[in-house]
């Protein structure tokens, strides 16, 4: 019998958790293990058709709201009620993560929370998130975490990985990522960048993602150097802002919008330096990629440490202004790119073996519960 698990997030777009749960999606053995969704979204999200394909299915729910609670929760009790094949629910929302798997242990099934993240977006939606997610810890049956930073902001500075909560490392496909010149030379050709300085950028368009800084930095970059490109990937809500501001720096004839894309692989192989100057950040598994691709990775010193699993990583000040960001860019190029899969497998960091461990961890909790 297939065993179902049910995932839950906020969308189903190409975010660091959505991709790190399709990946593993893709390489678990679906005749024995199909994964499904909960979403808050109305809209069709980027990875939806692909998981129908695969066999999964979506519900959607409507975004929690303190005004909404009761009909939140009721809603996820006539879902657990209708459908007793879900035994294990994996939540990877962490807003509103402790009234999901409290609700998910009130109707007895199996509660994993996830984190993903290091620390709550800043202001008044922080701190509800904050009172929100008290004594999560308690709330679920198993806690996992994409580090041990990761795991100790969500349950708790005493917790300590292993012990009291699992680290599931933010693997990727290590052989569509690593470095390859044949494909590198049609993406730069296609995208008319053949003689350019190219800097890559993998991110939602949200606050967090810091993409006004990473503007600014580019901005004073070119001014020094007109032949660098930036290519941002990604869409979200403050897309058409940005897209605004590289008007206004009369940049829009450097900068590429590319949006939601399926091969993100490709385009950080036509790339020369991956940037990434997140307000904070986990494990982030756009830099994991980069350095599968062979790329110099510069992060922000905001971003979980253990995302060096090269030494193609360099974290960089947030708080110093982009002279600092430019020098490092500056003095990147040129450097000789390698193939890197070989780190990246020995730091753990093969989606094949992440979608084994869990697999593993789904197959051994059915069979107690069983």
């Amino acid at each position: 019998m297939t065993i179902r698990i049910l995932h839950v997030f906020g969308t189903l777009n190409r975010g660091g958790a959505e991709t790190l749960v399709m990946n593993i999606y893709r390489n678990i053995d679906r005749k024995k293990i199909q994964f499904d969704f909960v979403v808050h979204h109305k809209q069709e999200s980027a990875y939806e058709k692909e998981i129908r394909d695969m066999g999964g299915k979506i519900y959607r729910l409507s975004p929690y709201r303190l005004i909404n609670h009761l009909s939140y929760t009721n809603s996820w009790n006539k879902l657990l009620k209708d459908h007793p094949e879900y035994k294990i629910v994996h939540c990877h929302k962490e807003s509103i993560m402790s009234i999901i798997m409290g609700a998910v242990k009130a109707n007895g099934r199996i509660a994993i929370a996830h984190s993903h993240n290091t620390r709550h977006v800043s202001g008044y939606k922080g701190q509800i998130m904050g009172l929100l997610n008290k004594n999560i810890y308690d709330k679920s049956d198993f806690h996992f975490a994409c580090s041990s930073e990761a795991g100790k902001w969500m349950f708790g500075d005493e917790k300590s990985d292993g012990d009291e909560f699992i680290v599931i490392k933010n693997g990727v496909d290590i052989e569509k990522y690593t470095y390859n010149p044949s494909i590198r030379a049609k993406i730069r050709k296609d995208l008319g960048l053949e003689d350019n300085k190219v800097i890559g950028h993998v991110a939602r368009f949200n606050k967090v993602k810091n993409h006004t800084f990473l503007v600014d930095i580019f901005e004073s970059l070119v001014e020094k150097d007109s032949s660098y490109r930036l290519i941002l990937l990604g869409d979200g809500e403050l897309r058409k802002d940005i897209e605004g501001k590289v008007r206004d720096y009369g940049l829009s004839d450097k900068v590429i919008f590319m949006g939601s894309v399926g091969n993100v692989n490709e385009i950080l192989q036509a790339t020369d330096i991956f940037v990434l100057p997140s307000l904070y950040e986990g494990m982030a598994i756009s830099s994991i990629e980069a350095q599968a691709a062979g790329l110099k990775t510069f992060l922000a010193d905001t971003i979980d440490k253990k995302s060096k699993l090269t030494d193609l990583v360099e974290f960089i000040p947030i708080d110093k202004g982009v002279d600092p960001w430019v020098k490092a860019l500056e003095t990147a190029l040129p450097y000789e790119r390698s193939d890197m899969s070989q780190e990246i497998k020995n730091a753990g960091f093969d989606i094949k073996e992440t979608s084994k461990h869990l697999a593993d961890f789904y197959t051994k909790l059915m069979n107690k519960i069983n």
